[in-house]
């Protein structure tokens, strides 16, 4: 089957206008980690239309993340998580720049790994101390970008908001990830505005059984593909309208 562009997204051209679509088509956006929340992330783009994606991810697929990531299969088991995204990306829109990059984050390589780093950036990691130096590279580079918030041991997607992280309430992730930002480089306390927009939930997360988990069974909490994939959508939906928005591009 030939592949038409304009046919395949019709869709967006007609609800973002053929001036959108070509904003998209020729945008360039980076999302680092593509687990539970990226993965759904990055398909919205790239069925979206955007033009080129670049994907951050070093780990590999398990079993254990059938029940919330977009590319577990039994057959993709022991693959890396961008490749698979990847080879998926481009039977969805052969058109599609795709950069897939294993590896891990760090304070001592992000410099070099995000030398030409696109303006439109997702944050989806869970580490802490990686999401906390990996925000405050971009926010000093004046990127657009938004960060995901905790989803674990929630159920109800009806929960999930879009906020600064200086006004966000009830999630233990984005609490911790706003006072390593105000502690370790600076960032303004009081509840001033900390112009790093995220997506969180305000639902107390269920733990598992303390004998389940600690017998190895079971997770500390566990995740819901409903919260998890969600959570992706309200990103990539705030990226398009950046995207769209911008009288730059």
């Amino acid at each position: 089957m030939s592949f038409d562009a304009k046919k395949a997204f019709r869709g967006i051209r007609a609800v973002f206008g053929e001036d959108g679509y070509e904003k998209l088509r020729n945008a360039h956006v980076l999302v680092i980690g593509v687990g539970g929340v990226g993965s759904w992330l990055s398909e919205t783009l790239c069925r979206s239309g955007v033009g080129e994606l670049s994907l951050i991810d070093s780990d590999i697929i398990e079993s254990s993340n059938t029940n919330r990531q977009l590319h577990t299969s039994v057959s993709n088991d022991g693959l890396y998580k961008v490749d698979v995204l990847a080879k998926r990306f481009l039977d969805i829109n052969p058109e599609i720049k795709l950069h897939a990059i294993k590896i891990r984050l760090t304070p001592d390589n992000i410099s070099n790994i995000l030398v030409d780093c696109p303006q439109y950036v997702a944050e989806a990691i869970d580490d802490i101390h990686a999401k906390a130096y990996t925000d405050h590279f971009l926010y000093k580079k004046k990127k657009t970008f938004i960060v995901s918030g905790g989803a674990g041991g929630r159920s109800d997607p009806r929960l999930l908001d879009i906020a600064d992280i200086s006004f966000s309430k009830g999630n233990s992730l984005i609490t911790r990830l706003r006072t390593i930002l105000r502690k370790e480089y600076g960032y303004p306390k009081g509840g001033v505005k900390m112009n790093i927009p995220c997506v969180y939930s305000s639902e107390k997360p269920v733990y598992s059984a303390k004998d389940a988990y600690m017998s190895g069974d079971l997770p500390v909490f566990g995740a819901a593909m409903s919260v998890t994939a969600t959570a992706g959508l309200l990103m990539a939906s705030w990226l398009i309208n950046k995207i769209i928005s911008d009288d730059k591009n």
